[in-house]
């Protein structure tokens, strides 16, 4: 029985390890994947291949404090991005963003949503790490949003 803990928690302290580990330079594969950029950079780019080493872009915005539901052009974007039913479901709200003299109402996922809250005040300065979601398969569908994928507050 002694050999079975024993056993379990060397077990559990490598998984823990390796799970640390893996986190270790997420931030900084954020950065590799995630190019600075400006709105207007952002929003004047063409849609890429799939494959492509830019993952998306990291954006200096201020928050606004105001979230509303998802708007149903948002949803059908992510739905056109190859998101199922379920992973949907984790997105029920876009955070109000300032950048550049522009509002930004971007998607957001709800656990990251409540998290920002309570990170974040009102007209505060944050990075945003976004994917950017256009479909560029239909011609007349031109409609083009950043999807926050995750957050770094800065300190003034």
């Amino acid at each position: 029985m002694k050999k079975l803990i024993l056993l379990g928690g060397l077990w559990l302290t490598c998984a823990a390890t390796a799970f640390s580990n893996d986190g270790n330079d997420y931030w900084e594969r954020l950065n590799r994947t995630h190019p600075e950029a400006s709105l207007k950079t952002i929003l004047n780019s063409k849609p890429k291949a799939k494959d492509q080493a830019v993952a998306g872009y990291r954006l200096s915005v201020k928050y606004n404090g105001q979230f509303r539901a998802i708007s149903a052009d948002n949803l059908l974007l992510l739905e056109s991005q190859g998101l199922r039913k379920g992973e949907l479901k984790a997105y029920k709200y876009e955070i109000l963003f300032h950048s550049d003299g522009q509002d930004l109402w971007l998607p957001m996922k709800t656990i990251m949503v409540e998290q920002l809250q309570l990170e974040l005040e009102k007209d505060e300065p944050v990075l945003l790490y976004t994917s950017v979601l256009q479909n560029p398969e239909k011609e007349d569908y031109r409609q083009m949003t950043l999807m926050v994928e995750d957050f770094k507050v800065l300190v003034d």
